[in-house]
Formats: C-alpha cells, sequence, structure tokens
C-alpha cells in the first residue's frame, strides 16, 4: 500500500471531519462495491487504514475536525470488518486537539499510530507516536518537535524493521521545512533532519530504495499567482542516514503539488497530486500525475486529467504491483483515476451515490483485486459537518 499524504495545506481551507455511532451503506450489488458512512454526533475522518493479519483492518482518523483552529477532538482508531462493520473503536489523546494520520503494522502485532497532538508535547503542535496492541490498548505515546508546528503527512515501515516519520516543521527555521526522523524498531529516534531551500517545503510522501536511500517527495508554496500562491513539487534522495545526495524539482506551466508516490515494476517513481491553473478559472484543481527517474529523478512524463468543470485531484495512490495504479481523490462523487505506469489513464470516474464532496486518503489494494479507501464527505451544511467514510471499490 502507498497512502497519499494528507497534504492539508491544499485542501484545509476548501474542507475537514466522527466519533462512529451509526453506520449508513449504498452498495452496486452487480459489482461488488459500496460505501459505508460513519455518522455521530460530532463528525470526523478516516486518514489510513491497514490488514490487521485476521480478515479484518484498522483504521485511524480523528473524532472531530475543521477546518478552523479548534481544540476539540481525539485520535480515532477502528477495528472493521471487510465489510465495513465496526469491532471496536477507541480515542486517545489529551484536553486540546490530537488526530490520528497514518497506521502500520507491527511485525511482532499491534501498531504505530502517527498523527498530530496540541495536548502535550514541546509546542503548540508536535508530531505523535502511539504504540497500540491487538485490542487498541495503549502501550507507550511519544512526541517529536521543538517550539514552533508540527504537521505530520507520512509513515513507511523499513528493511530493517524501523520506521521513517515524514511532516514539516517550524521549530528550526523561520519558515516551514521538510522534517525527517527515523527510528529504531522500538520507536527510539535514531536521526531526523530537516530539509531546506529557502521557501515553506512540507514531505508528503516517502519511499524506501533497495539499496536502502530514502526517496523523500515535497510541496513548496510561495507567494505569486492569481490566488497568491505558487505551488513546485520536490523529489529528494537521502542516504540511510538522513544525507541528501540530491534533489529534483517538478516546475510546470501549472501549480502542482504531488501527494503520493509509488514505485513502478521495474524500479522507477510515479507521483499523484494536483495540478492548479495559474489564473482562476472555476475548476481550480485537476489531477496531477508524473513519472521519474528514481536513480536521478529526472523527470520522464508528466500529464493533467481531471473534469473541466469542477475540483478533482489525487489525494492517495495504490501501490500498482501489476503496473497499474488506483488514485483516489477530492471532488464531487469521490473520484478515483487508474492509470498506467506508461502514462496512459484508463479512466477517470465518480463512485459516490450523490455529488456530495468525498475524499480518499489511503488506498488498500486487497488480493482479489479490490480496493478499499477510507476518507470522509463534507455534508456541507452549517458547522462544518464531515462524515467518515469507507470505500470498497471493485472494478466491474
Amino acid at each position: 500500500m502507498k497512502k497519499g499524504n494528507r497534504n492539508f495545506a491544499l485542501w484545509i481551507t476548501m474542507l475537514a471531519l466522527v466519533a462512529m455511532l451509526p453506520v449508513v451503506g449504498s452498495s452496486d450489488e452487480e459489482s461488488g462495491t459500496w460505501l459505508r458512512t460513519y455518522e455521530g454526533e460530532n463528525y470526523g475522518v478516516f486518514f489510513d487504514i491497514a490488514l490487521t493479519g485476521d480478515a479484518h483492518v484498522l483504521v485511524t482518523g480523528a473524532s472531530f475536525h475543521s477546518q478552523t483552529a479548534t481544540t476539540l477532538g481525539d485520535v480515532l482508531v477502528a477495528k472493521l470488518s471487510m465489510e465495513g462493520d465496526i469491532v471496536w473503536e477507541k480515542t486517545y489523546g489529551g484536553n486540546a486537539h490530537d488526530q490520528g494520520l497514518s497506521v502500520e503494522k507491527l511485525p511482532g502485532g499491534g501498531y504505530l499510530i502517527l498523527g498530530e497532538t496540541e495536548s502535550i508535547g514541546a509546542g503548540g503542535r508536535d508530531l505523535y507516536l502511539l504504540q497500540i496492541d491487538g485490542q487498541g490498548m495503549l502501550v507507550w505515546e511519544k512526541t517529536f518537535g521543538g517550539g514552533g508546528t508540527e504537521w505530520a503527512k507520512d509513515m513507511i515501515s523499513l528493511a530493517d524493521g524501523g520506521f521513517l516519520l515524514l511532516g514539516e516543521t517550524d521549530s528550526f527555521s523561520k519558515d516551514f521545512d521538510v522534517y525527517v526522523i527515523r527510528l529504531d524498531v522500538d520507536g527510539t529516534e535514531l536521526w531526523s533532519v530537516t530539509l531546506d531551500n529557502g521557501r515553506n517545503e512540507s514531505g508528503t510522501a516517502a519511499l524506501e530504495a533497495p539499496n536502502g536511500d530514502l526517496l523523500v517527495l515535497a510541496v513548496i508554496s510561495y507567494p505569486g499567482g492569481s490566488s497568491n500562491m505558487y505551488r513546485d513539487s520536490r523529489l529528494y534522495r537521502l542516504d540511510s542516514d538522513g544525507i541528501e545526495l540530491w534533489s529534483m524539482l517538478y516546475r510546470g506551466e501549472h501549480k502542482q503539488a504531488g501527494d503520493a508516490m509509488a514505485w513502478t515494476t521495474d524500479g522507477d517513481i510515479v507521483i499523484a497530486g494536483l495540478s492548479e491553473l495559474l489564473t482562476y478559472t472555476t475548476a481550480l484543481f485537476d489531477f496531477w500525475l508524473a513519472r521519474v527517474d528514481a536513480e536521478t529523478g529526472k523527470l520522464q512524463w508528466d500529464l493533467i486529467a481531471g473534469s473541466q468543470y469542477a475540483d478533482d485531484y489525487g489525494v492517495s495512490m495504490s501501490s500498482g504491483n501489476d503496473g497499474n495504479f488506483l488514485v483516489a481523490g477530492l471532488g464531487p462523487g469521490f473520484p478515483i483515476l487508474k492509470f498506467d505506469e506508461t502514462g496512459v489513464v484508463a479512466w477517470i470516474k465518480s463512485v459516490a451515490p450523490d455529488l456530495g464532496i468525498y475524499s480518499g486518503f489511503s488506498v488498500l489494494e486487497l488480493e482479489d483485486g479490490s480496493y478499499l479507501i477510507p476518507g470522509f464527505k463534507y455534508l456541507q451544511r452549517a458547522g462544518d459537518a464531515f462524515d467518515a467514510v469507507l470505500l470498497r471499490y471493485v472494478e466491474p
């Protein structure tokens, strides 16, 4: 699985999130596709998903989220059946705003949850790492960051049994920098680095190369354009100790921001994210897809796809072991896109039964070729109401 990483700076002005109670579902009996909605007094989101090993899945998210400042909400973790039924759900955190963004299953049992906390730590918001056992009991919790603000974006497991945490921080310079932390198998920090090229940069996705090098995708934001903000993407290659080997900037005619990465079958990298015109139009965002050489960072091709009538753009992507990739997007009707590693887009479709605004934040491909995609639905009513959703998509 390759998760996309929750590039909040790009969509948080548009949208935002569930402590669960009732579950509402819709399905397509012919294809096997279904969409479950999780409702409650508060409204939330599912950000990431992992297989549990016992024919269930674990999702993490937030019990409350808002596009405005809030002191509400906790890290939300729920175990679900493969049909989306709730087995158990738990929340973690303190008296301020906390949320879970990424989950990794531990080889010895239990899970690591990466998120953010305003309840504990060194600054206003810090990276928040929790280990829980298979029943959701808290084993330990840690924070990472300085006196400023940290945002979590991705977590991947590494070949040596450790983990890489990725996000952004303004604790160590005047601008936001990419924040990379390497942990050992016990969650102890081995090293941390910030990547700074003089602009606001946010790490969005990470991969580990076969030789142990680390590929880190970042989005750069700086003033300019009709919306007063340019965006470009940059790929860093680090060695296993966090030393930068090279970086490559991807700047096109449009603003572009990569939010997810995956390997191709021959060892290159595909990127999915958003494209935005430099001048204002009715439809601001589209899918941006690209392929780059993992050894040099050289761009091989990129393309833009999407509706000319509505915002729709890539947020997360499957790992594409067969050379095809499913991209979950944000937009009306829950947009998803399928493309291959040569850049051929097979289709773009909306899979929700209505035209509400949906987003999928992670894509888990199952052995039968179907996909589980957690996310949210924006209810578009006063008070920023959101429901968590889980989509099972089966290609006809």
